[in-house]
């Protein structure tokens, strides 16, 4: 009798630890992977300013886009400027609105100086030059549009 009870007992304890085993998720070893939070653009860096242009472009807001342009040697723009502006304006968003952002890419000119290089639905590219003025970042050029 007790090699039968023995016998029982060791194939019990067998099967309860190869279900422990191999069970997913009983045991979890490691981090469970953090949610992905999407990112926040905002004027405080360069491709933050050059996604809130084409964000701005992409509603429709031509005077809020031309509040984030200055000039090549970076001051603000008059405000006769970006009324002048307008109509430039409105031509980049016709040829950039609804795209995609697919890849981008920076290269530091200088200490305040950063040129971004946006690629629009996989072949369209477009460059633009920024410069920190006042602790924000301002689009001074663009090119390829």
């Amino acid at each position: 009798m007790k090699t039968n009870s023995n016998i029982l007992i060791k194939i019990i304890l067998f099967v309860s630890i190869a279900l422990i085993l191999l069970s997913c998720e009983l045991i979890v070893i490691g981090k469970k992977p953090g949610e992905i939070k999407p990112l926040e653009y905002d004027r405080h860096s360069p491709i933050g300013s050059v996604v809130v242009f084409k964000t701005e472009l992409d509603s429709n807001n031509i005077s809020a886009a031309s509040d984030i342009i200055a000039t090549k040697d970076g001051k603000y723009l008059l405000a006769i400027d970006r009324y002048e502006n307008e109509y430039e304006l409105e031509r980049v968003r016709r040829v950039i609105s609804k795209r995609k952002i697919t890849k981008i890419k920076q290269d530091t000119l200088s200490e305040h100086n950063i040129k971004i290089i946006l690629e629009l639905d996989y072949y369209k590219y477009i460059s633009f030059n920024t410069s920190l003025i006042d602790g924000l970042w301002y689009i001074t050029n663009y090119n390829g549009i």
